[in-house]
């Protein structure tokens, strides 16, 4: 009996040895290497890949931006109202800078701007910008940078202002924060 025992005990550690192998030469046959410090180097590399195609979704996609929070729309309202009302077209690139866009547009909204308007579209910019020209776009500007902690690029500054329209673009956001 005691012969059967380990005649058992021997085939059993037998094919968990068999299996061991045949799992080390699957992964060795799957990842193509020879040596776990092959496969770590070549992990290594397919993460410095992956982080590479990150920062480039960064810039193509991007990120989310911050809406204007109660008290950045307040503030932006205000001194809207202080402005000369003109058309301001504001648009965003994609579905991340919506709700940023929808933000601005309360503001000029509140700030009794009945001819400023929302939607999607408007080009592929980095950022946000206003144009075209560079005097009622440069007051949308600084209007909304003393107010917010947001940059606004002037487009087209040396180009002549198109009557009274402005626009007023959320492009993509290219940092994570």
């Amino acid at each position: 009996m005691e012969g059967r025992l380990i005649s058992g005990q021997i085939a059993t550690a037998k094919a968990k040895a068999e299996l061991a192998e045949a799992q080390r030469d699957e992964f060795k046959n799957k990842l193509a290497v020879s040596s776990p410090d092959e496969a770590k180097t070549k992990v290594d590399h397919l993460e410095g890949e992956l982080a590479g195609l990150n920062k480039i979704i960064s810039v193509t996609v991007g990120y989310a931006w911050e809406p204007l929070t109660e008290r950045q729309i307040d503030g932006l309202s205000d001194r809207l109202a202080k402005l000369q009302r003109h058309r301001v077209q504001i648009m965003y690139a994609n579905q991340l800078g919506k709700n940023l866009a929808r933000t601005f547009h309360q503001a000029f909204q509140k700030a009794g701007w009945t001819e400023a308007t929302l939607s999607s579209g408007g080009g592929a910019h980095l950022g946000i910008i206003a144009g075209a020209g560079a005097k009622k776009a440069g007051f949308l500007k600084e209007a909304i940078e003393t107010t917010t902690t947001y940059k606004v690029e002037l487009d087209k500054p040396t180009t002549p202002e198109w009557g009274d329209l402005v626009y007023l673009f959320i492009g993509t956001n290219s940092n994570n924060s």
